[in-house]
């Protein structure tokens, strides 16, 4: 643990770089005498351990100014014509700004306790210290929002996790209702272009059937030589010739009859 100490010539706070030695008043309270970081013996000092010897302040970074609030006590640098020291300060008004890429840009009100005429200032985070009390703030504002990130985790996956509604829209879940029907009806109306493509490549067409009737016809309108035209006709000549010879012998026997007589 690394402390600070209150100098009794200029009431300014410095780090305490060791304690050389301590002694012990009638009153009952307790001094040391401490070597401040940077300076040599002969700067050395004794002071009151209760109210000159603290736990060292804390330097503020740039996230931390949500842990710097009105009422706080603070160490403050302060910048004079002669020297720049730290002292103690009270916050009495902060100013919330957007912070940047140079960092904080907050605003802050304080007022010095050294000074008899409390003297206030508006300073910046980076001339601020403080006490080492206000972790706890730091803690919070860490866990909350540790806290919301992992309800944010747990509630994405819970969502991840939770069973799928019945989808009737598809695999991929977009379109409507109607196009699910369609899209199921696919398969079946593929399967009967299929089957319709293998009768229209087995079975005859109406245009192939027309076709055959139009050459059936015309085979049977084919003009013959008129040798087979002759035949033909001979093929029912005897009939023609049975009543020809009915005839003739008719004839004959008419002749026979008037000649006899």
């Amino acid at each position: 643990m690394e402390f600070e100490a209150k100098s009794s010539r200029d009431g300014a706070w410095y780090d305490v770089a060791s304690f050389v030695t301590h002694r012990m008043f009638e009153s009952g309270d307790p001094e040391v005498r401490v070597r401040f970081a940077g300076f040599g013996a002969e700067e050395d000092e004794w002071v009151n351990v209760k109210k000159c010897v603290r736990q060292r302040s804390l330097p503020c970074e740039s996230s931390e100014c949500v842990a710097v609030l009105p009422g706080d006590l603070i160490l403050c640098f302060q910048e004079g014509k002669e020297q720049a020291l730290y002292f103690d300060a009270h916050i009495l008004d902060a100013q919330r700004r957007r912070h940047d890429v140079r960092g904080c840009r907050c605003r802050f009100l304080v007022r010095y306790d050294n000074d008899q005429s409390e003297l206030q200032e508006i300073v910046p985070l980076r001339k601020i210290c403080r006490r080492p009390e206000t972790d706890y703030r730091l803690k919070l504002v860490h866990a909350s929002k540790e806290l919301s990130s992992m309800e944010l985790d747990q509630g994405s996956q819970q969502v991840k996790d939770a069973p799928a509604a019945p989808n009737p829209v598809g695999h991929f879940g977009e379109g409507t209702r109607e196009e699910f029907h369609l899209s199921a009806e696919v398969p079946r109306s593929t399967n009967q272009v299929l089957e319709a493509n293998v009768q229209s490549s087995t079975a005859p067409t109406t245009s192939s059937v027309l076709h055959a009737k139009e050459a059936s016809s015309a085979e049977s309108q084919t003009i013959l030589p008129a040798t087979e035209i002759d035949s033909i006709q001979n093929m029912g000549a005897p009939s023609l010739t049975r009543t020809d010879n009915a005839s003739n012998i008719k004839v004959d026997a008419t002749a026979k009859s008037t000649i006899q007589d």
